[in-house]
């Protein structure tokens, strides 16, 4: 089945022109371009598609009273309906600047960094599993952070198609580390049907010989979450196919911890700006604290991520933390780390 989220039509927008505007030039400009790609609609209207739309936005700026012209995006099949939700041209320009993501998506520019998931027995630390980010790449191969990925995406409408294509690629590249836990961001606000949504996520674990058991899917912005029944529907199809999951970035987005109780996640990541200056910190200690006390109620291990400083992992690891992630032991990296041999 063709998803238009995943691989989406052209985008249409209707304009209009105000204040009198002389606006017959602009059918030469359009003459340049195939009649099925725009159309004269009346003296103030026309319909185009989006790559005209982006490079029209130019000429008027420099030919037309930008200030009074308006558009739409609008349904190709009916480019009238949409009218009252016209807004100045320029609002586009942000859509405009992070088109850019349409053709990292297309072309799968991501690559996969890792970085391990930790425990510490009698000072020594070994790897329990790994963590698999994702970043983009642009032209030159240059690193794009996931940061801006994410954020073009959303200005663009491609939550899905790039959460999906991280996915995928975390999957595909997670042999080197799969006979530990792999553990791979999703956003559930980007998740609509998860039968539909995640079934090619599946096929690839399958695919891969990736046992399902391996996997932990971690459940990002958690404050931005007001579906709560959808994500716990979410999660209770991760768990029906064997996969665990986790709850990312706890302490900042959770006003009630005890939500967590609902969720019952197998894993609890405490935030990265409680756990850096936690043993100097009295307000961080206990934040910590409930979160871990929290985690080990509902039968959750708790992971501190963000461990910098060797005196805050001594306090975590007092505190009674399970996991450990952070730079001290390593920064993410394409390679994997294979053994950690400092002893803490």
């Amino acid at each position: 089945m063709k998803c238009d989220i995943c691989d989406p039509i052209t985008k249409v927008y209707t304009i209009y022109f105000a204040d009198d505007q002389q606006i017959e030039p602009l059918e030469h400009y359009f003459s340049e371009f195939p009649k099925t790609r725009w159309h004269k609609m009346n003296d103030r209207m026309f319909w185009t598609d989006e790559p005209i739309f982006f490079s029209l936005m130019d000429y008027v700026n420099a030919h037309l009273h930008i200030s009074s012209i308006y558009a739409v995006e609008s349904d190709p099949h009916d480019p009238l309906r949409e009218l009252y939700k016209m807004k100045p041209i320029m609002e586009f320009q942000a859509e405009r600047e992070a088109s850019w993501i349409d053709e990292l998506i297309k072309k799968k520019a991501i690559v996969t960094h890792f970085q391990p998931i930790v425990s510490v027995t009698n000072g020594q630390a070994e790897i329990f599993g790994n963590e698999l980010l994702s970043r983009g790449l642009d032209n030159n191969s240059n690193i794009i952070s996931p940061y801006l990925l994410f954020e073009a995406a959303r200005k663009r409408n491609r939550l899905f198609a790039l959460d999906r294509l991280c996915r995928l690629e975390s999957i595909n590249n997670a042999l080197p580390v799969a006979d530990k836990l792999i553990f791979i961001n999703f956003i559930p606000t980007a998740i609509y049907v998860p039968e539909h949504c995640l079934a090619t996520t599946f096929a690839a674990i399958k695919k891969l010989g990736i046992k399902p058991e391996q996997v932990v899917f971690e459940v990002v912005e958690t404050d931005k979450i007001e579906n709560m029944a959808h994500l716990l529907k979410i999660l209770e199809y991760y768990r029906s196919h064997g996969i665990k999951y986790a709850l990312d970035d706890v302490g900042t987005g959770f006003n009630d911890l005890d939500l967590l109780s609902r969720m019952e996640p197998d894993f609890v990541k405490l935030a990265r700006e409680y756990t850096d200056g936690v043993s100097t910190d009295p307000a961080k200690w206990e934040v910590a604290k409930l979160v871990m006390d929290m985690a080990h109620k509902v039968g959750a291990r708790a992971l501190a991520e963000g461990v910098e400083q060797k005196e805050d992992l001594d306090c975590l690891i007092e505190m009674g933390y399970d996991l450990y992630q952070g730079y001290l032991f390593a920064k993410p990296s394409e390679i994997p780390v294979e053994a950690l041999s400092a002893v803490l």
